[in-house]
């Protein structure tokens, strides 16, 4: 990925919510047209941990936990982040975004319709996503089958 130029781009966290009903939350963006993952820039000084969950409060007002695998500490010393995955994107009118993507259970939630900035929210199950692929971004379409799995996985063992 050479052609990207490091002043045009921008850090994101963003992090797949899912619920005990193993659907995954969605916002919709209106510049792309298309539903993507909770998550946004982040602050000066943060790091994307930090972000993700300043996010999902501003954005729902849900609680949540890293899924195993997406956050280990290590005696307090060391603290290793583990995300889903680093995407790298160009984005319209936006150049790169340089994206901390993970997965979240969601511990406390509601039927909540819209964010802060009054972008709509949905939950979506593994069967709409694979159904209707042409609403999401591919990585997006990815990710969120991918965050269900890992969570029911999650589920499974306890």
């Amino acid at each position: 990925m050479s052609d990207i130029n490091w002043k045009n781009g921008c850090w994101v966290a963003t992090v797949f919510l899912v619920n005990d009903q193993l659907e995954v939350l969605l916002t919709w963006n209106k510049v792309l047209q298309k539903w993507i993952p909770v998550g946004g820039h982040m602050n000066p000084g943060e790091t994307p941990e930090e972000s993700v969950i300043r996010e999902v409060i501003e954005e729902t007002g849900f609680d949540f936990d890293f899924v195993p695998g997406s956050k280990i500490e290590n005696d307090g010393q060391v603290k290793v982040l583990s995300p889903l995955r680093v995407q790298i994107e160009k984005v319209p009118h936006h150049g790169f975004h340089i994206n901390h993507v993970f997965v979240g259970k969601c511990t406390r939630y509601y039927n909540k319709l819209a964010t802060d900035e009054d972008e709509k929210l949905r939950w979506f199950n593994r069967h709409y996503i694979l159904n209707h692929q042409e609403e999401f971004l591919d990585s997006v379409w990815k990710n969120a089958l991918h965050a269900i799995e890992l969570v029911s996985k999650t589920l499974e063992q306890n």
